[in-house]
């Protein structure tokens, strides 16, 4: 993406390249080219008179069934644009501080799709995003983590069980193994309808076997360990198992997307001299400070700690971190418990009872 100025002794680029990822808008590349002729170079004060900087991509989001929006830092208007899956534009135009694409159809309920596009501001800057965004889904049900296994075994491995409090659908659903902002892994859900009382079991370190296959219209196709005839079995491919000592899970109705639920655990405790507050790791402290800002879980003094989090020391590969029968969801550690020996239960009703050291 450039704005070019010629003049008789060389030309003035500025260009920049701009990749939205999970994480947010990535400056590529920024610089200012200069190639001379013979004389001598031009006066960039007087040659860079205006604006010169590119537009900015600062959110992608969908806005209707039918339309995704594009919010630039400035007005802007479309150059180039090319999706895949192919979409037929209806309509383009610059609205609510956003370029708003509106396709003849509606876009696939949680169906992923990448855009190139190229867009110009006023003063002729332009730029070049790739961006992918997934399709609405306005049937999102309400859906709550209920249960966990931190410190998994090679026959008990980890897994977070999701628990389903209304009809509808989970496309385009996302569960990190993080938060939005500094995750491992994630799911992103495919387009599945689910209904009031299904239990959903994400496995976070598959076997990577045939069995394993994401269930989407029938609870009984996927076999693996830890997987419930009963209950809709989803696999993370690439995972590896969730952190053992300090983490979270965050759910969001889509990538990126505001925060349906979350779960914050840690077994460490604050620590004054510590910058990290006593946070073992810096990403630690990353993922509890956004979870946070999000609005999906509360703390109790004026900072995050590690102590706002679950304390996982007395979980095991059958001792799971459970929430309660009734869905207490106060956003805090108090609505989580863990479990007596072998009372995990993935895939059914979580156990009341609690586990004494």
């Amino acid at each position: 993406m450039k704005r070019t100025v010629t003049r008789a002794i060389g030309t003035v680029r500025l260009i920049a390249v701009l990749i939205l990822s999970a994480g947010g808008v990535t400056v590529i590349s920024l610089g200012i080219a200069i190639m001379i002729g013979c004389d001598a170079l031009p006066e960039l004060p007087e040659g860079l008179e205006g604006r010169w900087d590119p537009p900015v991509l600062e959110q992608v989001l969908p806005v209707t069934e039918d339309t995704v929006g594009l919010r630039f830092n400035r007005p802007v208007e479309a150059v180039r644009l090319r999706f895949d899956p192919e979409i037929e534009v209806r309509e383009i135009r610059w609205a609510q501080e956003m370029l708003l694409v509106s396709g003849a159809d509606p876009l696939g309920v949680g169906r992923e799709y990448w855009l190139d596009a190229v867009v110009e501001d006023e003063h002729g800057n332009t730029a070049s995003v790739l961006i992918n965004f997934y399709g609405p889904n306005p049937d999102l049900p309400r859906v709550l983590i209920n249960e966990l296994v931190v410190r998994g075994s090679g026959n008990n491995p980890d897994f977070a069980e999701l628990r389903v409090f209304e009809d509808g659908n989970l496309g385009g659903m996302t569960l990190y193994n993080g938060s939005p902002g500094r995750w491992t892994t994630r799911k992103v859900f495919p387009e599945m309808t689910v209904e009031s009382g299904d239990y959903i079991i994400v496995h976070f370190r598959p076997e990577n076997i045939p069995e394993e296959v994401d269930e989407t219209e029938d609870k009984t196709d996927s076999g693996g360990l830890r997987s419930h005839p009963e209950a809709w079995d989803l696999w993370v491919w690439e995972g590896t198992g969730l952190p053992t000592t300090s983490g979270g899970l965050t759910l969001t109705e889509f990538p990126d997307g505001p925060v349906m639920d979350a779960i914050l655990y840690s077994e460490r405790t604050y620590d004054s001299t510590c910058p990290r507050h006593g946070f073992g790791t810096v990403a630690q402290l990353q993922i509890f400070k956004d979870v946070v800002a999000r609005g999906g879980w509360k703390i109790a003094g004026d900072f995050v700690v590690p102590d706002d989090g679950v304390d996982p020391s007395d979980s095991t590969a059958t001792r799971s971190i459970n929430r309660d029968r009734v869905a207490t969801d106060s956003d805090t550690k108090a609505d989580w418990h863990i479990v007596p020996t072998r009372g995990a239960t993935p895939g059914t009703e979580n156990s009341e009872e609690v586990y004494e050291p």
